[in-house]
């Protein structure tokens, strides 16, 4: 071999251990140093139950791994959380770690309450999530939050009460028919879920929100024909729609994950079943996809930050992350995190439903949207408009909307 082969080779050698070297960085430059590191780590949470104590055995476990480090864990009532994290940041006192809705990112970070996430946190970021649940922690080029467990809508039923659970709008139609009874929130978000089974889009190909016209008055038309039968029961209330289905008095529910632990307590043990929602001729169901988040602190000190980083992949990895689905019935984020449809089937049912879900996103239309458009429904379902007038007045209510943005400084 020449000495001219031999120098491109060892050249090839240091390049590719450069790239390794650099990719190693990358992926675990958060941690690296977190051994070496020592003090307290503050996390603020609104945690309850089985979440929280999960919460607890995790912390515990990472401060085996690292010693040098106590986590402390801090519970606010969520109605008081953003108000109490919001004071303390600004006094620079505030936790390091804040677990909170993703929904939440748009005003934190308006209020300068949050940092973005580090490069080396997004780049693992991308390794573990599927974009679509990072979408709404984004805004501009950054990510603003890392998406620490998953919140969608499903189909809720009674198994004393259904035979063979609806795979379809159809399905659902003849069950009622035959008097099975069907509660669906007729919120726009409660009822968002039609809007793909009509072939209907919340975004359109630029990612902005729009009124999908043809889409929403299919849907609303198939909801007031709907509603001509007795066994189907719309309404705004979600908790008077839970108690029928406790009571026995509905067969179906569409309802959100938080839900699965409430309805399964004061249900007979085994009662309880979740399934994807029913598809329609336009395509599967479309609920909204909504995070529980981990937000970073702009008033940490370069030690925390990096002690905040590590806690936060490591309760995001694979391994917690099956640790929450099991133990506290969280929908993982973690795109490669195995559910078992025999040990966790309501996860497996909503995990499957996240697949069509609409990502919640940092959009003031969206925002405006998901208040004003429930008065679209009422309108539609109570015959004070036709769905068709009903779908143009919200979009014309849309179009001012947008101009009043657009004119805002």
């Amino acid at each position: 071999m020449t000495n001219r082969v031999l120098t491109i080779l060892a050249t090839l050698l240091i390049l590719f251990s450069l790239l390794f070297v650099l990719r190693t960085a990358l992926t675990d430059g958060a941690t690296a140093r977190v051994k070496d590191l020592t003090g307290p780590l503050l996390v603020w949470h609104s945690w309850t139950g089985t979440r929280a104590e999960v919460l607890e055995q995790s912390k515990a476990k990472f401060e085996e791994l690292h010693p040098g480090l106590q986590v402390i864990l801090v519970f606010h009532p969520q109605d008081e959380l953003y108000a109490r994290y919001a004071a303390a940041t600004a006094n620079g006192f505030g936790p390091d770690l804040l677990i909170a809705p993703g929904e939440w990112m748009a005003d934190l970070l308006a209020d300068d309450l949050i940092r973005p996430v580090d490069t080396a946190v997004e780049a693992q970021s991308i390794r573990w999530f599927r974009e679509e649940t990072r979408r709404g922690l984004r805004s501009g080029n950054r990510l603003y939050g890392l998406p620490f467990a998953l919140r969608t809508r499903a189909l809720f039923y009674n198994k004393k009460l259904v035979e063979r659970p609806a795979l379809t709008l159809d399905e659902l139609l003849a069950q009622a028919g035959a008097g099975a009874g069907v509660g669906i929130g007729s919120s726009f978000e409660g009822a968002l879920w039609g809007l793909g089974t009509s072939g209907g889009q919340l975004y359109n190909d630029k990612g902005e929100v729009f009124i999908d016209m043809p889409g929403l008055t299919s849907w609303l038309t198939w909801l007031r024909n709907a509603q001509n039968n007795p066994a189907f029961v719309m309404s705004t209330n979600q908790d008077g729609l839970r108690e029928l289905f406790v009571n026995g008095n509905l067969s179906y529910l569409v309802d959100d994950s938080d839900a699965v632990r409430v309805l399964a307590s004061q249900m007979q043990t085994g009662t309880l079943a979740v399934r994807a929602l029913p598809s329609g001729p336009g395509g599967a169901a479309t609920p909204l996809l909504r995070t529980e988040s981990f937000f970073f602190s702009p008033v940490s000190s370069p030690r925390q930050k990096q002690a905040a980083n590590a806690l936060a992949l490591f309760w995001v990895g694979k391994e917690k992350q099956t640790l929450l689905m099991r133990q506290a019935g969280l929908i993982p984020s973690h795109q490669d995190v195995r559910i078992n449809i025999r040990l966790n089937p309501e996860i497996y049912a909503f995990a499957s439903q996240v697949k069509t879900a609409i990502p919640w996103t940092d959009d003031p239309l969206l925002a405006w949207l998901l208040t004003t458009g429930d008065e679209t429904y009422v309108q539609a379902l109570e015959g004070v408009l036709t769905p068709n007038e009903a779908v143009n007045a919200l979009a014309a209510a849309m179009a001012s909307k947008q101009e009043e943005l657009n004119s805002q400084p």
